[in-house]
This record gives structure tokens, C-alpha cells and sequence, in this order.
């Protein structure tokens, strides 16, 4: 499960060439308010377009306690979590580490200089099953492998309280890391 499609995450409410693509009145693509049916939090209305937090409700804040850098530091692992560090690596089957159906790291600007806290990171898989995750104080976000992993292709996204950020292309792996390193890709951020 390393790599991620390549794919920039957008302000987009579905993909691109969606007759329901929420605009301005310009024509062109607008922020989504977290809170709205477009962020799909109202699943009753069949008029939006599925994305990755249909169906999970508004967000609410769920920062984790403790932290990934943390956390290696007290266990000396020697890999310190963030831009360019690829969580999965370890985090999977066979790995040095617990395993993780995803994990990586967001960011407030498209540079990775500003760690984004508490932002929920939700992947919702081929069967219609969500895993969502808060970032940290540093911004890191992992969630831990369960029963199940996750069908792909997926759809992924960010939000916080007043935003959503929708990821454009399919996830065909959950390395988030492994794609948004500022090398391949821009790092994963929430304007």
C-alpha cells in the first residue's frame, strides 16, 4: 500500500467536468463551507455529489493527544514524522511499525512550513466505509489498521471547521506521504 495516485488535492466539491461543481459567479470553483450539503454533510440531499465525507456528519474537533514525533522519539525510533517522510514505510504489513491504513502529514500553506492542527483527514473506499483521522500538533495524521483495509479505489479529503479540500483524483494507495513529499507533488495543505 505505498504510493498514492498522483493527484492534487483542490478546493473542488467533486471531480473535475462535474455538472455539480459549486462556482462563483465567475464560473470558477469555489471554497465549500464545511458545514454546507456540498461538503456532504446532508446526506438526504440527492443533489450532492458523493464525496469523501458523505455521510460522516459534521466536523468536530479531535485532535490527538499525543504526538507521532512524539511518540518515535520516546520509543528512539530515528525517523522524525513530517514533509518528506513516508509514514508507511514502517506503518505497514511487515513493517517496524504499527500498521496504518493511512497516515501522513497536512499542512496550512503549499510550501509545508506551517503544520495544520486538528484537521480531519477522511478516506471513504469502494464500499462505502469512511476512516477519518485528526492531524496532530505537528500536523502528522494516521489511522491505525483495524479488521478491514481499505477497497480502492478511494476518495480522500481535508476539512476543518470552515473548509473542505477534495482530493481530484481516485486514491489507488494510502502513502499520503509518498506522493505529497514537495518533490512529486505539493504537500498535502488546507488553504
Amino acid at each position: 500500500m505505498e504510493g498514492l495516485t498522483r493527484g492534487e488535492f483542490d478546493e473542488a466539491a467533486a471531480p473535475p467536468n462535474d455538472a455539480s461543481q459549486p462556482t462563483d459567479a465567475s464560473g470558477d470553483v469555489r471554497p465549500i463551507d464545511a458545514s454546507s450539503p456540498e461538503a456532504g454533510n446532508d446526506a438526504g440531499d440527492a443533489t450532492v455529489t458523493e464525496t469523501a465525507f458523505t455521510d460522516a456528519g459534521a466536523y468536530a474537533p479531535d485532535q490527538p493527544t499525543t504526538t507521532a514525533v512524539s511518540e518515535h522519539m520516546t520509543n528512539n525510533v530515528g525517523v522524525t514524522p513530517g514533509l518528506g517522510v513516508d509514514c508507511l514505510t514502517c506503518h505497514k504489513m511487515g513493517g517496524t511499525g504499527v500498521v496504518f491504513l493511512f497516515g501522513g502529514t497536512v499542512f496550512q500553506d503549499v510550501a509545508g512550513t506551517m503544520p495544520a492542527v486538528d484537521e480531519e483527514v477522511r478516506v471513504l473506499d469502494s464500499n462505502n466505509m469512511g476512516y477519518s483521522a485528526h492531524s496532530d500538533a505537528n500536523g502528522n495524521f494516521w489511522f491505525k489498521m483495524g479488521a478491514t483495509a481499505i477497497a480502492f479505489p478511494a476518495m480522500s479529503g481535508v476539512r476543518n471547521a470552515t473548509q473542505t479540500v477534495l482530493m481530484t483524483n481516485t486514491l489507488t494507495a494510502s502513502n499520503c506521504n509518498g506522493c505529497h513529499d514537495k518533490t512529486t507533488t505539493d504537500p498535502l495543505h488546507i488553504p
